[in-house]
């Protein structure tokens, strides 16, 4: 990206913010963003001229918003004020060389880098026995870079079994000399120069393993690079090739995957950017990854042929490459845990040296006219599209907002918010998530983002976030009232395309609407009423609204006549059946005690149902088992109720588990615990507030009491009866299933998607 595009990418982004926020406040959060992570030149000085905080900063700022409000874009003042931002930008760039003894890097050398250049270990590997993959190493003298980059891979060992092939392509210094003394590799040596591609050919020739990693002489590895791309290729049969993530030396973004635009044009997302933010640490397809590092599918190589030759010596061979591998019907994937030091250029040139104006020139035209139907398919060059373009998908990109990461083994939510997330990328659809509430959780943050979802928190800047993916966006999925509230408006404004689609998770003044009668207190009922008119508001902006149970639907269809209701349920997937009823005992309740329905639950089980259970059953316990337990649940520890806590896996507890109780009294929607019991194959004796929306029935899948003496008769009279037991089993799996299994979740979205429009096919 030319600096002038950054400029005027920049502005037009702070600009719709100004539209959101005209007292400039957006605007002032994004360029302290801005200028606290950026590490240019240009922004030290800046730093130091004017502080974060001072009163020349405030005042700056404040110039720039009217500013921005007196210059409409496009006008002849605009492109003059971007015009004077570029210069002053040049003029500090030239100031702060003048200042130097020497050239640094903005950052400072990286550790890996440092590793490396500090090692004084010999050149000796040890070859794997059984490699699985080959190394191949094309060099042409420069013989420095060649020792450092077979230096880190020796600093830096991998897992996975491997050999080092490095071909000498006529190195005209003293490299083949160098490389008969390094232990461990094995060398091509090329008579005559003939050339990268033909180098990289007979490099790939003399191996014969199942995957090949094509890497440059010019690189520095770091720790788990190789590894990192195997596993992402072995991860799904259809990769046919895999990239890293390029760096500068000083740790900058140099390339997180490429993009091609529709004229043969290339862009490196990223480059120049910090590396850790968020937007480059998601495994993706993209369009092309640069061959300074990739790995391929042998089968792939020899069914595309290599590299053209007619883009000799060199430019666009690995972009012909990538469209090569996917009209093979492989994909091409970016693996961001896979970091590369590329000191750029050190075999032809820096980026804007006239060599590579010259390749340039000559290979595309070829590019072009090879790839001319695929290109027809690409995205414009124009700076607006270059996130939307920098994530092949088949369906486009999508935007879910809610309150936190899925927290997979802490609450029903969650695991549905998870199964929804994979109904749409088995759509097709790239996924960005934005969890606004919390911090970004590990490791269900990384396990996110290993499943190919793009994580953002909307704790820092939401309506940043927005802007960056709006022109993208097909649609936004928004949990809960509050999250929804805060960005519906931002989307409808920045992504005026985008549908959106209101997930009510459950209906939350129904839910504190009970709770204020079951509690008594009137002040709750205050609550109630003012999620009733935040959750109508909302489903009357929104393009449609989804519910978890019909229940909910025919509520709605009083409350909020006219709005476009659907029932998306929980997502559960019946599991292997455990052992039978012979071998099992004890009670189960579970729940994620954040809610404040399983609280009041547990408390009344423990102290009006369990003493006339545990009267007919002495030797029976109940297991309560969930995470953030408050002191008030752990109270209620005694003889025969066992606080147990949170547990990361529930198959061995429901394996074990005779009889699963649900005894709430108020809540809404579809509740998780009576799901996952079922596919566990655990019956359950419950409430009508439990089971509330589902397809369960008094005796014929589950047992329900609405009073402490029923209900406890129930569970005694379950606990006893195996016949019965098997039964239930049996029935309440199969009534789940029928409700909430993912194909009836996904076939449900098919048709509001369908009713609203969006395609699959990105358009």
């Amino acid at each position: 990206m030319t600096l002038k595009m950054r400029v005027g990418f920049f502005i037009r982004s702070l600009q719709q913010l100004l539209a959101l926020d005209p007292s400039g406040g957006f605007v002032a959060e994004r360029i302290a963003s801005e200028l606290a992570s950026a590490q240019s030149s240009q922004a030290k000085i800046l730093r130091r001229v004017v502080p974060a905080g001072s009163w020349r900063y405030t005042a700056a700022v404040k110039a720039f918003v009217v500013a921005m409000k007196l210059v409409p874009p496009g006008s002849r003042r605009y492109r003059a004020a971007v015009k004077v931002a570029i210069f002053g930008l040049r003029v500090l760039r030239v100031v702060m060389r003048r200042g130097r003894r020497q050239v640094e890097t903005p950052l400072g050398p990286v550790p890996e880098v440092v590793a490396v250049t500090s090692s004084t270990l010999p050149l000796v590997f040890e070859p794997s026995p059984n490699p699985d993959v080959a190394i191949v190493i094309p060099v042409y003298g420069n013989w420095a870079l060649t020792e450092h980059c077979l230096r880190s891979l020796l600093v830096f060992p991998e897992k996975t079994p491997h050999r080092i092939i490095v071909v000498d392509d006529a190195s005209p210094d003293d490299t083949a000399e160098r490389l008969r003394a390094v232990v461990g590799i094995e060398v091509v040596t090329h008579e005559q120069n003939q050339g990268f591609l033909k180098a990289v050919a007979n490099g790939v020739a003399a191996s014969d393993e199942e995957m090949v990693v094509l890497l440059n002489n010019d690189t520095t590895v770091s720790p788990g690079w190789l590894d990192a791309l195997v596993a992402r290729m072995r991860s799904d049969a259809s990769i046919g090739l895999v990239g890293s993530m390029l760096l500068y030396p000083n740790g900058l973004l140099q390339e997180a995957g490429g993009i091609v635009f529709n004229d043969g044009t290339g862009n490196n997302f990223g480059k120049g950017d910090r590396a850790d933010r968020s937007w480059y640490q998601t495994p993706r397809d993209v369009d092309y990854c640069s061959g300074a590092c990739l790995l391929i599918r042998r089968s792939v190589w020899d069914s595309v042929g290599g590299f053209d030759e007619r883009f000799a010596p060199a430019y666009y061979e690995d972009t012909d490459l990538a469209f090569a591998t996917r009209a093979a019907g492989s994909r091409v994937v970016f693996e961001p845990a896979s970091k590369i030091y590329h000191f750029e250029g050190g075999s032809y040139g820096s980026d804007d040296g006239p060599k590579k104006r010259a390749l340039m020139t000559t290979n595309k035209p070829a590019f072009v006219a090879k790839w001319r139907d695929a290109l027809a398919e690409q995205a414009d060059p124009h700076p607006a599209t270059w996130v939307g373009a920098s994530w092949r998908s088949a369906a486009g990109r999508i935007l879910i907002v809610d309150s936190y990461v899925p927290l997979t083994d802490q609450d029903s939510g969650s695991i549905r918010m998870a199964g929804i997330i994979a109904i749409f990328q088995e759509m097709g659809f790239a996924v960005s998530f934005m969890a606004m509430s919390m911090a970004l959780t590990e490791p269900y943050t990384s396990a996110l983002r290993e499943r190919g979802v793009e994580v953002l928190s909307g704790l820092v800047d939401y309506a940043d976030e927005i802007a960056r993916l709006a022109p993208s966006l097909r649609f936004a999925w928004l949990s809960r009232p509050d999250e929804a509230t805060t960005t519906a408006s931002i989307i409808a404004k920045l992504a005026p395309q985008a549908k959106i689609i209101y997930d009510t998770i459950d209906l939350h003044y129904v839910r504190e609407a009970r709770r204020s009668e079951i509690e008594g207190r009137p002040e709750i009922m205050a609550i109630a009423d003012e999620y009733r008119r935040k959750e109508l508001a909302m489903m009357r902006a929104a393009d449609a609204t989804i519910v978890v149970t019909p229940a909910e639907q025919e509520l709605l269809a009083t409350d909020a006549p006219g709005v476009d209701v659907r029932v998306v349920s929980n997502i559960h997937s019946p599991l292997p059946a455990g052992p039978g009823f012979a071998d099992r005992s004890g009670l189960l309740f579970v729940g994620n005690f954040n809610h404040l329905p399983n609280r009041d639950a547990i408390t009344w089980f423990a102290e009006d149902i369990l003493p006339l259970v545990r009267a007919a059953l002495p030797e029976v316990s109940l297991s309560v088992v969930g995470s953030n337990m408050p002191p008030a649940i752990l109270e209620l520890a005694r003889p025969g109720l066992d606080i147990v806590g949170w547990v990361h896996d529930l198959a061995p507890i429901y394996d074990q588990t005779r009889v699963v109780v649900a005894p709430l009294r108020f809540g809404a929607g579809i509740k998780g615990k009576l799901g996952e019991a079922a596919m566990h194959g655990v019956p359950f004796v419950c409430t009508e507030i439990a089971s509330e929306g589902t397809y369960l029935e008094d005796g014929t899948n589950c047992l329900i009491g609405n009073d402490a003496a029923t209900f406890a008769a129930k569970v005694v009279e379950l606990y006893h009866d195996a016949a019965r037991w098997e039964r239930l089993a049996d029935e309440g799996r199969a009534a789940i299933s029928k409700q909430c299994a993912p194909e009836v979740a996904a076939l449900a979205i098919s048709a509001l998607l369908r009713d609203l429009g969006i395609d699959r096919s990105g358009a």
